[in-house]
């Protein structure tokens, strides 16, 4: 009968058997099993996600410089990437679902180490934001699913728009995505929702990693609010346009 490699303390540490040798994957599953190394995670993983989202924001804001740069970037995506492309769209994903899971992983482990919920639980330095960063969390993977379905593979609106140069019309697509009004409400509460978690995400991140301190607590603070601000402003700008006759 094989002996296992790791045994595993009951609290969760894990003891390696000195008779394995180094393992990369066992130094990776050791580094995410322990909170520190998965807050870590959490943190740069968000870090690299908060990226994309600014990207994706300039990305959209093409919009408002009429159909011909949007769609001339939305080819420049599609085409002249090839399949780099599909490898970064799968590695975000995949960085979504590490990000997500490790933080549902880590508020799953605090709750079972108090069983017995604080007598008063609602700390007055925490704000709605920091309470349900899980919720906003999850909320945010069901829009990244829908978003992707709706303009990645159009099963929400199965339209094939073209524009006079045989582009792929995403200029006229968000226009008419945005006209449905069930599908504005959606992509605007989306979009409140990834504020509120910017919100609290960005400045806790930055202290996970250790750089805030009680001098820069109040502008590391304002620096996520901004952002967080931007990004909401920016995408739900997008929607307003369209409704306003400004996108049109």
């Amino acid at each position: 009968m094989a002996s296992a490699k790791t045994v595993r303390h009951p609290k969760g540490h894990v003891h390696p058997d000195p008779e394995a040798g180094p393992s990369a994957c066992g130094f990776v599953q050791a580094v995410v099993d322990s909170s520190v190394g998965a807050k870590l995670s959490v943190a740069f993983t968000g870090l690299a996600l908060v990226g994309f989202v600014i990207g994706h924001l300039i990305g959209n804001l093409k919009m408002f410089q009429g159909p011909d740069s949007i769609n001339a970037y939305a080819y420049f995506l599609k085409h002249s990437l090839g399949v780099l492309i599909w490898i970064a769209r799968i590695g975000l994903l995949g960085l979504f679902l590490l990000h997500l899971s490790l933080a549902l992983r880590l508020s799953f482990r605090a709750r079972a180490a108090r069983p017995v919920k604080y007598q008063y639980s609602r700390s007055v330095q925490a704000k709605a934001a920091s309470r349900f960063m899980m919720q906003t969390g999850i909320v945010i993977l069901a829009f990244v699913l829908f978003h992707l379905a709706h303009f990645t593979f159009g099963l929400v609106q199965n339209i094939d728009y073209k524009d006079a140069r045989g582009y792929h019309d995403v200029y006229r697509m968000v226009v008419n995505g945005f006209t449905n009004p069930v599908i504005s409400v959606f992509y605007i509460v989306a979009q409140v929702v990834l504020f509120l978690h910017l919100r609290h995400g960005i400045p806790s991140t930055i202290q996970t990693l250790g750089i805030k301190s009680a001098r820069w607590s109040r502008p590391i603070d304002l620096a996520g609010l901004a952002i967080a601000a931007v990004v909401l402003v920016g995408n739900v700008g997008i929607v307003i346009a369209v409704w306003a006759g400004v996108v049109h």
